[in-house]
């Protein structure tokens, strides 16, 4: 099964469903992130184009953990809207990767970036099968669409990935982004739920594996039910 997520910032795959991409990975399956942005508004004291460049090569890396590739697509940070056109680019990245299942961000979400990116794909999910709409690729049908969130919002996991021999993994990519390590510490408030990367990542990982029976765990809500489940 190969998986693509598309989410909205260098480090966002890496805490939300790094153990699961490190596990697919492992297992042979093709995984690819999507960063829609570069990350530039994520930093103190230093240009965009210099935030950008750092978080560049921290998401590289933390891919290099992990065990997959990484492609950035070219929206501004804080700055991701929704329109056709976008909609028809993520359609295109859809198409050229051909995943089975594509990951991304939950619809209720503090980040406008995360909104807005959950939209583009759950849209551009549907759409990437339609002959008529034309882009590069050739249309191609996911299976479906997972989407992880935040402990702060109203999301509530359907299904859990067992991640307990890939949480060391998931922490060591995600401590590679270590210019968010110290930019979060600092920013306080806001990603508070977030001040300690590594720590705070973990102590979710260790709740949803309390209610899962397992050690570890990441959590997601499907697109959709496939239709099996209804009829069994």
């Amino acid at each position: 099964m190969d998986l693509l997520a598309i989410v909205a910032h260098p480090d966002d795959a890496d805490i939300f469903c790094g153990g699961t991409l490190a596990k697919h990975a492992d297992r042979g399956d093709d995984v690819v992130v999507a960063h829609m942005t570069r990350g530039e508004y994520g930093g103190f004291d230093t240009t965009e184009s210099d935030i950008a460049a750092t978080r560049e090569a921290e998401a590289t890396e933390a891919a290099e953990v992990l065990g997959c590739d990484c492609t950035f697509l070219g929206f501004e940070d804080g700055r991701i809207t929704y329109s056709l056109e976008n909609r028809r680019r993520i359609v295109e990245v859809i198409r050229q990767y051909e995943p089975a299942v594509v990951l991304t961000h939950y619809e209720d979400d503090m980040h406008p970036d995360h909104r807005t990116t959950s939209e583009l794909v759950t849209d551009a999910y549907y759409m990437a099968s339609l002959p008529l709409v034309e882009t590069e690729s050739d249309p191609h049908d996911p299976d479906n669409v997972y989407f992880f969130g935040k402990p702060t919002s109203s999301f509530d996991p359907e299904v859990y990935v067992d991640i307990a021999e890939y949480q060391e993994t998931k922490e060591r990519a995600i401590e590679r982004h270590k210019s968010q390590v110290s930019f979060l510490q600092e920013h306080g408030g806001i990603d508070g739920e977030f001040d300690d990367l590594v720590d705070s990542t973990r102590a979710e990982a260790r709740v949803l594996g309390t209610e899962a029976g397992a050690q570890f765990v990441e959590g997601f809500v499907p697109l959709h039910q496939p239709t099996t489940d209804y009829l069994r």
